[in-house]
C-alpha cells in the first residue's frame, strides 16, 4: 500500500496510543490508531509518545483485534525521521498541583476522631 501521510489528531499517554487522521481526511472521520511500539523514536529512557499536530509517515496494517480496521505501522516523521515527542510536562491543566479538590490537606487541629481513653483531661 506504500506509505501515508497525516497528522497526529491525539496522543493518550496513559494508553500508549494515539490517533492519526490520513492527509485529506477530516480528524475524527477515518483516523487511525497507532501503538507506540510502531513509532521510530530515539529515546534516553525508552518511552515513546507523539505530539499532536506533528505531521507523521505510516504504513497500513490489518488491525489484530479487528479486521474491519487498519492501524498504523512503521511511524516516523517526515522523510524517514524521528517522530516528534510529545513534549513532558506540558499536559492539560498544567499538572495536578496546587489545585482544589479532594486529597490530603493541611492536617489542622480541629474535632476529630481521636483515640479513646487517651488525653482525656479526667484525670
Amino acid at each position: 500500500m506504500g506509505i501515508q501521510k497525516g497528522v497526529v489528531a491525539k496522543w493518550l499517554n496513559h494508553k500508549g496510543i494515539g490517533f492519526i487522521t490520513p492527509d485529506g481526511e477530516e480528524e475524527g472521520e477515518n483516523d487511525i490508531l497507532v501503538h507506540y511500539e510502531q513509532i521510530k523514536q530515539e529515546t534516553e529512557d525508552g518511552f515513546k509518545s507523539l505530539q499532536a499536530g506533528s505531521k507523521v509517515e505510516y504504513e497500513l496494517a490489518e488491525d489484530p483485534k479487528n479486521a474491519d480496521k487498519q492501524i498504523a505501522v512503521k511511524v516516523t516523521g517526515p522523510d524517514g525521521a524521528d517522530c516528534e515527542r510529545k513534549g513532558k510536562g506540558r499536559s492539560k491543566g498544567d499538572g495536578k498541583k496546587g489545585g482544589k479538590g479532594k486529597g490530603k490537606g493541611k492536617k489542622g487541629k480541629g474535632k476529630g476522631k481521636g483515640k479513646k481513653g487517651d488525653d482525656d483531661d479526667d484525670e
